[in-house]
C-alpha cells in the first residue's frame, strides 16, 4: 500500500512538467535599405541565427542568437507601447500577461519583427 502512495504521488509531480510547451515564435527578417550600396538584386533568402521562443510553463519569451550579433530587442503590447527592451540580443522577457504581444530586434543592416498570442 505504501508503494502504491508513493507512485501515484511521483506520477502526480511528473504529470504538469508533461504538459509544458515550448512554441517557436515565427521572426519575418528584412534587410535595411543602403543608398550607397550596390543595388544587384539577391534572390537567396536571409537565415539567421536566431531563434524566438515561448515557454508556456514559466510565461517567458526567450531571445536566443549568436553573441557576437549587436542587435537590440524590443516586446510591445498589442496597443503597441513599448514593455520591455534590451540592449543585447540573449534575452528573456517575463512576467507576461494574456493577450498579443510584438517583438522586434533591431540589428545595423537588418531588422525582424514577430508577433505571438499569450
Amino acid at each position: 500500500m505504501r508503494k502504491a502512495i508513493i507512485l501515484v504521488g511521483l506520477l502526480l509531480a511528473i504529470v504538469p512538467a508533461a504538459f509544458a510547451e515550448q512554441r517557436g515564435v515565427f521572426m519575418e527578417f528584412h534587410r535595411k535599405i543602403n543608398p550607397g550600396k550596390n543595388m544587384q538584386v539577391n534572390r537567396t533568402p536571409m537565415r539567421l541565427p536566431i531563434e524566438v521562443v515561448y515557454d508556456t510553463d514559466s510565461h517567458k519569451i526567450q531571445v536566443i542568437g549568436d553573441e557576437l550579433t549587436d542587435a537590440e530587442v524590443f516586446l510591445y503590447n498589442a496597443d503597441g507601447t513599448l514593455e520591455s527592451s534590451s540592449s543585447k540580443l540573449n534575452t528573456d522577457f517575463t512576467g507576461l500577461t494574456s493577450g498579443t504581444y510584438s517583438i522586434l530586434i533591431q540589428a545595423r543592416e537588418w531588422y525582424a519583427k514577430g508577433e505571438i498570442e499569450i
